[in-house]
């Protein structure tokens, strides 16, 4: 919900982790290392969590890994065009990359950029004051079936993704109303090799390259340009035909029954396929692509993903050598050494991301809309948050956290470096001066209520009424456990100033795909509050999609006409002060709740083993198994 796919990924907020997320790269990369208590949160995105192995033995081919999948986190959607209902960096990162390689593929090892080895083109050539973008596909990319990945199965792909918003703009996850594929005016293959596209305006290259273009997946034109299985092949250019091979395929993309027999997705152009997918308990099995073009043949020939039903389960499977890697969750911290015994190295960091408990601006239950309307009543509700109490406390984030309170972590290029300094810092007193300020009678463990109705400065505000309580239902993840912890305490903390805050436990596919105001609008009246992590971001960590007003990704229905303004100045300028003035304001503006950024940390058995980087980039979620092997 990876975080909507704005370019964002939705993640869980664990130390196991998004895609998006929605929604992704933390500390460094090398032997730097890190510390698992309060050293390891001192700033966003500046630790790591252990020490990364240097790459050690002789290779071998062959073999097969077992890794673990995040609870209630299987893959639910086939075609690279994910619906906002679907998305997350579970589907993306850990299950369709691995089969459909993106136009332009990140991170680099830890580093939130770009990665040219494993990208299908080359860097995009700008032109026409930024109006023309010129992309070259890198020479020996295949299809599975031999045939050349090519210039029209971009276009395929642009084609396909403007049939589907045309039916619903929920049905691509990355959708922002005027911006891709709206603010393209033609896509062209001008040669078997070549992609011109022609923008209706100009926009800043880099933010075009690292958030648009990172979104495109060239798909197999020859082989799915159809309406039906055996059908003849379309010309996918002419709007209805591409209408009806979208609804194909769709529809078989909603089938896990067919994931691992429907000869559509044998196609691949990733270092592995699907050989086996259990629609009873999403257990699922990628082989090996023997015709693989990329950079690095895959050594291993199996990998399967095995499903739990929580931590705890999936723990004990990695101490009892059964897992070959899992990610651990911050609970099970405390027994690194045990896994360390059982020969495992153990490694991790904060994403590249954030983690929040989202606020819906549409819920007009109990007036929750006018509440969450109120900036001084969110900022009342940050002050609530200790963040650096939750980081130290062995029943949430057990020290493997670093404090968050904006949209880019420290480690980003873009960042102002103060987004681990908390605008509004924990401090109830603090916040029941703001209730009392503005119209609030403060009643401890009773019921606070509005007493000063109106719009004035010193009153509740517009829509209020006198006697309104302030009372919110919160959702949150029913595993891993720290969704509970965080919950609990936030609650707890809001009702010593007569906040009513009722907390339960839902699936995190059921968050994502029920809780979510784009992806399910007749909901929108169901839920205050949820929290099932937070999103993975695009290196350019510009909020386009996802804070802006109109984007998909827009899970809570935020609406600031002056986070829009920032945002589409952060889009089409070229100073990297827009994208720094972008993360300021939403800061401050609070169009979530800021929780810390968990370090998501992997634990991996040490018969594995390959370059540093291809394990550096797991905080992010992103799994690149073709540079692996057993000893």
């Amino acid at each position: 919900m990876s975080g909507g796919r704005t370019r964002r990924a939705l993640v869980a907020a664990t130390l196991a982790t998004l895609l998006p997320v929605a929604a992704c790269s933390g500390g460094g990369a090398g032997a730097t290392r890190g510390g698992g208590g309060d050293a390891a949160a001192s700033k966003s995105g500046s630790q790591t969590f252990g020490e990364l192995p240097a790459e050690s033995g002789t290779p071998k081919d062959g073999g097969t890994i077992d890794i673990a999948q995040q609870p209630g986190a299987g893959p639910y959607y086939m075609l690279p065009i994910v619906p906002g209902a679907f998305n997350s960096t579970y589907v993306t990162y850990q299950f369709q990359r691995l089969m459909y390689r993106p136009l332009y593929w990140f991170p680099e090892g830890a580093s939130p950029k770009v990665n040219p080895a494993l990208s299908l083109a080359e860097l995009p050539e700008f032109s026409d004051g930024d109006k023309t973008v010129t992309i070259k596909l890198r020479p020996g990319y295949t299809w599975s079936d031999g045939s050349p990945v090519e210039a029209d199965d971009v276009v395929f792909f642009i084609d396909l993704v403007k049939a589907a918003l045309k039916k619903n703009p929920a049905n691509w996850a990355g959708y922002t109303p005027g911006q891709f594929p709206d603010n393209v005016a033609g896509a062209k293959a001008t040669s078997a090799d070549t992609v011109t596209l022609k923008l209706k305006e100009a926009y800043n290259p880099e933010w075009f390259t690292a958030d648009e273009l990172t979104s495109v997946v060239p798909l197999p034109a020859k082989q799915w340009a159809r309406a039906s299985e055996g059908g003849p092949i379309l010309d996918h250019s002419v709007p209805k035909n591409a209408e009806a091979i979208y609804t194909y395929l769709d529809k078989a993309s909603r089938d896990p029954a067919g994931f691992a027999s429907n000869p559509l997705w044998q196609t691949v152009n990733g270092p592995y396929r699907l050989s086996g997918f259990d629609v009873t308990t999403n257990f699922y099995t990628m082989t090996a692509n023997e015709a693989y073009t990329g950079p690095q043949k895959p050594r291993i020939k199996t990998l399967n993903f095995r499903p739990f039903t929580s931590e705890t389960a999936k723990f004990n499977q990695l101490v009892s050598g059964n897992l070959t890697m899992a990610t651990v969750d911050q609970s099970q911290v405390g027994q690194v050494e045990k896994l360390k015994a059982a020969g495992y190295n153990v490694y991790g960091g904060p994403r590249l991301g954030f983690n929040f408990i989202m606020l819906n601006f549409k819920d007009t239950t109990d007036n929750v809309d006018k509440l969450f309307g109120q900036l001084y009543l969110r900022q009342a509700l940050q002050r609530l948050i200790d963040q650096r109490g939750y980081i130290a406390s062995k029943g949430m984030y057990n020290g493997a956290a670093a404090e968050s309170y904006g949209t880019a972590p420290a480690s980003s290029p873009y960042s102002a470096g103060n987004v681990a300094t908390a605008p509004y810092p924990y401090d109830p007193a603090a916040a029941r001066k703001l209730l009392e300020d503005h119209g609030w009678k403060v009643v401890p463990n009773g019921v606070t209520t509005c007493e000063r109705p109106g719009t004035g400065e010193t009153e509740c505000g517009a829509g209020i009424p006198q006697g309104q309580a302030i009372k919110f239902n919160l959702f949150y993840r029913s595993e891993p456990q720290l969704h509970n912890a965080v919950s609990t305490a936030f609650a707890s903390e809001a009702r010593k100033l007569g906040i009513a805050i009722t907390v339960a436990p839902k699936t995190f596919s059921f968050l994502i795909q029920n809780y979510n105001v784009p992806a399910a609008p007749s909901k929108a009246g169901e839920w205050a509050m949820s929290t099932w992590g937070g999103f993975s971001t695009t290196p350019y960590p510009t909020m386009t999609g996802t804070f802006d007003s109109k984007g998909s990704g827009n899970v809570g229905a935020y609406n600031s006409p002056k986070a829009d303004e920032l945002i589409r100045a952060s889009v089409h300028g070229d100073d990297r002060a827009a994208v720094q003035a972008e993360i300021e304001h939403l800061r401050t503006d609070l169009p979530v709740l800021w929780l810390p950024t968990a370090h998501t940390i992997w634990a991996w058995k040490n018969t594995l083993s390959g370059p540093q980087d291809s394990f550096a980039s797991l905080p992010a979620s992103v799994l690149t198994p073709e540079y692996w092997y057993l000893k």
